[in-house]
């Protein structure tokens, strides 16, 4: 189906109305019968969405990646976890089956809509730390960052737009890497600084918004993104720097992967299965965007996902070996080893992940 003849994608019926209907669902454990009524009236919901366009193709993905995203959640709540037990918030004072029908639709929301349940006991692994300023000290900062990434986006754009690479698309679109190994990074670098910026900047204004009306407090609402310090291996970019919104479901279908394939937890068979089951969901994920822009992109992100987890099990191994023969490395010295390791994997891995974009005229 041609861009021109795909209808305009519907945002409440087909983004905002499902969301809403989950946190019912999650707020009042229904039977099996209408959990599973609920995930076909989804597959049925999500197949029209992706024939729907937004008339952007870099809008059409960044819409089919929640779209995937909302999915996938949608299981994990309804079939694999029971929020009722499982979910506990840090102010709770009495159980949930006690709470009126709006504080209760209100809990069902919350859980719904925090990825990295932060405030909850089942809250994400390494998450940056809670912020401990005031309120409106918090609400500064966030303003304040909000106007660091607006400013980082625009020298972004500026470089896309001088760079000749970034305005030829279609047939004429050439690689990232077609200019040298110096260009090339520098191409990578400005584009990951872009993703940050685009997915760091509404977050930071929704933060400071929440806290400002007295909705949130400043304790839940840490950073999106992780320290950069902390990116000496490219494990430790995934699990600690880069945003953790996917984290919660990854977790809960690895482990239920690993249960089913007979892995004990705490076991490295488990910590593996749980890995690459992580890194295919995200791949899975990442190909509705790309579907959602056209059919016949379907899994061009695909390779760059499933990369991270060989590069992460490659790197597990050359760590083993070195620890193993027991060869002393200065904690400076192998921090800084890592960090070139992470930047040159990212400097090759990326253009996969970049240049099938700019046939669809990535870069407005």
């Amino acid at each position: 189906m041609s861009v021109q003849t795909r209808p305009q994608f519907p945002l409440f019926p087909c983004l905002l109305l499902p969301q809403l209907i989950l946190s019912i669902f999650v707020a009042y454990r229904f039977s099996l019968f209408w959990r599973t009524t609920a995930l076909i009236a989804l597959i049925a919901n999500v197949t029209f969405a992706l024939s729907c366009t937004t008339g952007d193709a870099f809008q059409d993905y960044t819409t089919g990646v929640p779209i995937a995203t909302m999915f996938v959640t949608t299981i994990h709540l309804l079939f694999l976890t029971n929020p009722e037990t499982d979910f506990k918030h840090e102010s709770s004072t009495q159980p949930v089956q006690a709470l009126s029908i709006p504080r209760r639709l209100i809990w069902g929301i919350s859980i719904t809509l925090n990825p990295r349940n932060v405030g909850w006991n089942t809250e994400v692994a390494n998450l940056p730390p809670r912020p401990t300023t005031g309120r409106w000290r918090f609400v500064l900062d966030s303003l304040l960052r909000a106007a660091w990434l607006l400013f980082l986006l625009a020298l972004a754009q500026l470089y896309f737009h001088t760079n000749p690479i970034f305005s030829l698309s279609g047939q004429a679109a050439v690689s990232v890497k077609s200019q040298g190994y110096l260009w090339r990074c520098i191409n990578v670098f400005v584009a990951g600084a872009q993703a940050y910026g685009i997915m760091n900047l509404p977050y930071s204004l929704l933060c400071a918004f929440l806290v400002a009306l007295g909705i949130s407090e400043p304790k839940h609402c840490p950073n999106l993104f992780g320290s950069w310090a902390d990116s000496y291996t490219v494990r430790r970019f995934w699990g600690r720097t880069w945003h953790q919104t996917m984290r919660r479901f990854m977790t809960s279908y690895g482990k239920c992967a690993a249960r089913l394939l007979g892995f004990k937890p705490g076991t490295s068979g488990s910590s593996y299965i749980q890995l690459y089951v992580a890194f295919a969901l995200s791949a899975v994920i990442h190909s509705v965007g790309d579907r959602m822009v056209g059919l016949e992109y379907t899994g061009c992100s695909a390779p760059f996902f499933m990369s991270q987890a060989i590069a992460i099990t490659f790197e597990d191994m050359v760590i083993a070996v070195v620890r193993r023969r027991g060869v002393k490395i200065p904690p400076t010295v192998a921090h800084l080893v890592g960090y070139i390791w992470v930047f040159v994997w990212f400097s090759v891995s990326l253009p996969w992940f970049l240049d099938w974009f700019l046939r669809i005229s990535y870069i407005q």
